[in-house]
């Protein structure tokens, strides 16, 4: 069956019903996150091996006969890189998607690729070249054209043979229970909830730098611009820059006339909300300041043991085909260091444990040496026990 362009409510519900006995389907949207504080939906696009549609969001009034079946246990849904598609469709239906596939996770646990693109992916894999040229449409203006829709729904298309192929790469090497649970993370109700704006003061940078009133002020100043920006559905860089909450917050002022001093904010945006900046901060100086987080640190006379740790998990990883980035932070390989066995980190839980935990483990405690092999100067790490 060909392309299929639905906008009526009948078009969807016939559709989807012909998906119901589908074990996957193949999702990409396409949206516009520019200017606005949620992303608008421009189009949904579904696919399976024989047939692909695009559903119009603008034209299609109602979507829900879509929501049972992004919830339907018994259908995988396919993405690539999921993270905006399903933070969309988890708003749009208020529950999250399940099960998922992310193919640009799977490649982390297959091939070391830590974000490869959509395009390398599928090259790399079929062999075919997606068609370029639509990657800055706006997805909001009608009519679509052929070209348009063509881009579209070659998305979905090519999604089939490159889950095809790592489902069976990821059952061959025995790592199907590692994507399940990578993916179970994708599906967590609480992933793509609402952010909280008591809690975005920890998104600005330097916030840790801060104590006592100026961080009381952080914490405010944070909250009102999240709660601002998404009541008038606005970005919140619209209302003022990270570095101009954190100035006022160190360095308050007086009057709106104070504010033109500030590097970064503009005439505009002070005779907007800048009696509100004002008085955020001000009212924010006098609230309990948030308790902050202990800080984990690392001596000077470890740090080359954070070193070597990341050593040994390049190592590991590239062995394995694994992204290492995928595997642990530096902060968890600080966290291995300073508590070993006790550190709560997901490096020793779950499949990551087995493959990386445990050869770490014993490289703390001195299992591991690193060589320089002469003839291209690489390292090679070797391991006792075997690993």
């Amino acid at each position: 069956m060909g392309p299929m362009l639905i906008q009526t409510n009948s078009q969807l519900v016939s559709f989807v019903d012909s998906l119901c006995d589908e074990p996957a389907i193949f999702i990409d949207t396409e949206f516009v996150g520019e200017g606005h504080y949620y992303a608008r939906l421009g189009s949904v696009q579904i696919g399976t091996p024989t047939q692909a549609a695009l559903v119009d969001p603008l034209a299609v009034k109602d979507l829900s006969p879509l929501g049972p079946i992004l919830a339907d246990p018994a259908v995988v849904k396919v993405f690539h890189a999921a993270g905006q598609d399903l933070q969309i469709l988890t708003r749009l239906y208020g529950r999250p998607v399940a099960p998922v596939f992310d193919t640009q996770v799977a490649a982390q646990l297959l091939s070391g690729d830590e974000q490869i693109s959509f395009d390398r992916l599928v090259t790399r894999i079929t062999g075919k070249s997606p068609a370029a040229g639509h990657g800055f449409t706006d997805w909001l203006r009608r009519p679509l054209t052929p070209g348009q829709i063509e881009y579209a729904l070659d998305d979905v298309r090519l999604l089939v043979p490159v889950y095809e192929a790592q489902r069976g790469r990821l059952a061959e090497l025995d790592r199907e229970s590692w994507a399940r649970e990578e993916f179970a993370k994708l599906e967590e109700p609480t992933r793509f909830a609402p952010s909280d704006p008591e809690q975005q003061y920890m998104r600005v940078r330097g916030f840790d730098n801060l104590s006592g009133p100026a961080l009381a002020s952080l914490q405010a100043l944070a909250a009102w611009r999240e709660y601002t920006a998404r009541e008038m559905d606005i970005p919140v860089g619209r209302i003022a820059r990270d570095e101009t909450l954190s100035e006022l917050a160190m360095r308050p002022r007086k009057s709106t006339r104070e504010l033109r001093d500030i590097r970064g904010l503009r005439p505009d945006q002070i005779d907007r909300y800048g009696a509100d900046l004002l008085r955020v901060a001000q009212e924010g100086r006098a609230q309990t300041p948030p308790a902050r987080r202990p800080r984990i640190s690392v001596s000077a006379a470890l740090e080359p043991t954070v070193d070597f740790m990341g050593l040994c998990l390049r190592s590991l990883a590239e062995q394995a085909s694994v992204a290492a980035t995928a595997v642990a932070t530096r902060s968890d390989l600080v966290a291995l260091v300073l508590l070993g066995e006790e550190a709560d980190i997901a490096l020793l839980r779950g499949w990551r444990r087995p493959a990386f935990g445990e050869p770490l483990l014993d490289a703390l405690s001195g299992k591991a040496v690193a060589r320089v092999l002469p003839d291209d100067h690489t390292v090679h790490l070797v391991w006792d026990q075997g690993h």
